[in-house]
């Protein structure tokens, strides 16, 4: 356990230290600044109502000068719960239960955002003419399903994938 935790400390440090640090401390202004580049201030909230097309299941199509980002959310736990996904402070669609979606991105560094019952956030950077694959793990919350959002590897995304619905949805 302790070089586990070793491990991810070390990782954080290397990698993301300001959203690494806001994932193990929940409070404080660096999680508040943490959270207001992902996820936008409160006012910038946006509420979806979602549906899931379950007779088409398109793919994205890849742009030389764009990052195509997927959105996978492949469990049925917590299924009616959404996990709404943002990045830079914009709220880019939202998923439910065995769903997906996808958008692209320009190049460069970028801070996602997943909410359900808690904000996920990660800081990744996307280059041009790549697809990255974002999972909406969930398990049990308080109140409703939490959330952490993670990068898939492609093998296991593609694999998940196929099994998925698209993920429709509307502004409120």
């Amino acid at each position: 356990m302790r070089s586990l935790i070793l491990i991810v400390t070390l990782g954080c440090a290397m990698a993301l230290p300001s959203l690494c640090r806001a994932q193990a401390d929940a409070s404080g202004p660096s999680r508040k600044a943490d959270e207001d580049s992902a996820c936008g201030t409160g006012e910038k909230e946006t509420n979806f109502s979602q549906k899931t097309d379950k007779k088409a299941h398109p793919m994205g199509e890849q742009a030389a000068d764009k990052a195509l980002i997927y959105v996978l959310r492949p469990t049925m736990l917590g299924y009616a719960i959404q996990t709404k996904l943002a990045v830079d402070g914009q709220w880019m669609g939202v998923n439910r239960g065995d769903s997906y979606f996808f958008f692209s991105l320009a190049p460069g560094q970028h801070y996602f955002c997943s909410r359900a019952e808690n904000h996920s956030l990660l800081a990744l950077k996307v280059e041009a003419g790549e697809t990255y694959y974002l999972q909406q793990e969930i398990r049990m919350g308080v109140m409703k399903a939490q959330n952490e959002l993670t990068v898939m590897n492609d093998y296991k995304a593609k694999e998940k994938l196929e099994k998925l619905h698209l993920s429709t949805w509307e502004v409120k």
